[in-house]
């Protein structure tokens, strides 16, 4: 018979392990939601909830900007600029918050 309180056994870590996020799912979620204009959800699935929320704010604030410059014709070309940046600097932001997320930053 054993006894009750023996210690556990070397490198037993009674704390499970936080599960792992997936960088392709960060990625995807940046890229396929920002075709549509909502940007930030890949870096709130890496965990960067400040970086989510301001790419998604940051963008409607510029798309609303760029709106009101399409009445004198500046926004025809500042909007799809705007929208090209947000769909590389958000997936590529979303990838590595995986990475620091992973790694236990």
């Amino acid at each position: 018979m054993t006894h009750p309180y023996q210690p556990a056994p070397y490198g037993y870590n009674p704390v499970p392990a936080r599960p792992q996020r997936s960088s392709g799912t960060a990625v995807a979620l940046e890229i396929v939601l920002g075709i549509f204009g909502i940007f930030g959800v890949g870096n709130l699935y890496a965990g960067r909830i400040g970086t989510g929320i301001a790419l998604m704010v940051s963008f409607w604030v510029l798309f609303w900007i760029n709106f009101m410059l399409t009445f004198i014709v500046i926004g025809w070309f500042t909007y799809p600029v705007t929208w090209i940046v947000f769909l590389v600097v958000g997936p590529i932001s979303a990838a590595r918050g995986v990475e620091r997320y992973n790694a236990g930053y």
